[in-house]
């Protein structure tokens, strides 16, 4: 049986202690928020009888007139036209320089030597690479003397010899042919036109200059048979 509520004061209030302790305070807490937030909650929710300041503010797309909406599109058009013909029409992203055997041979004495052009050395001076340069390619093309409707395919080996210009312009040996294996390459020729392939390629450019010399192994037979007339580096 409970003890009824005493009063200690003499005023004619009574009180009691709860006796439920710590777990029914937290009872008692959780339900006075829960009730805090049911106060709340016709504020919070959305109903036909609330309007959110969120509701006032319209997209302006839905607010346009035909003729505005019109307007905006054909802008968005012409934008995206002009891109188009700038990107097109604007300076190309690559750089590109062709030098044929002819004048990298002209002052030596390998110029008239028939056998030069299936084997090489061929050293080149490349362009100046500025700052806005990122990559250096270099790609050859044969062009031989055959005229039979035939198509061929020739492997063989190139090796590559690299020399950067410093700035007192002196050599700086970056890559050396006779410590670097060589890398086979696949010449495909149909009558007298061969497709490109490449030699080369460096990602990173620290010089502003390159000398690059170039040697070919295992075409000496092909160039018997076919007569290698000229070769294009790109």
């Amino acid at each position: 049986m409970s003890k009824p509520p005493t009063d200690t004061s003499g005023l004619g209030y009574s009180y009691h202690l709860p006796s439920g302790g710590l777990l029914l305070r937290l009872k008692n807490s959780l339900s006075q928020f829960s009730d805090l937030f049911s106060e709340f909650n016709r504020y919070i929710a959305p109903a036909y009888h609330h309007d959110r300041c969120e509701r006032s503010v319209h997209m302006r797309l839905y607010s346009m007139q035909k003729r505005e909406f019109v307007m905006v599109f054909l802008g968005f058009l012409i934008c995206f036209g002009l891109a188009i013909v700038i990107g097109l029409t604007g300076p190309p992203i690559t750089s590109t320089s062709e030098i044929t055997t002819k004048s990298i041979l002209a002052n030596t004495s390998l110029a008239n030597s028939n056998t030069v052009l299936a084997t090489g050395p061929f050293a080149m001076k490349s362009p100046l690479m500025t700052t806005y340069s990122q990559q250096l390619w270099l790609i050859a093309k044969l062009v031989t003397d055959n005229n039979d409707d035939e198509k061929y395919d020739k492997s063989f080996q190139v090796s590559v010899a690299i020399d950067g210009i410093t700035e007192q312009h002196k050599p700086l040996s970056i890559l050396i042919a006779d410590l670097v294996r060589n890398r086979t390459r696949h010449l495909s020729c149909i009558r007298n036109d061969c497709e490109e392939f490449t030699i080369l390629h460096l990602g990173f450019l620290e010089y502003a200059h390159y000398i690059i010399t170039v040697r070919f192994y295992g075409l000496g037979t092909f160039h018997q048979k076919y007569n290698i007339r000229s070769i294009t580096f790109y």
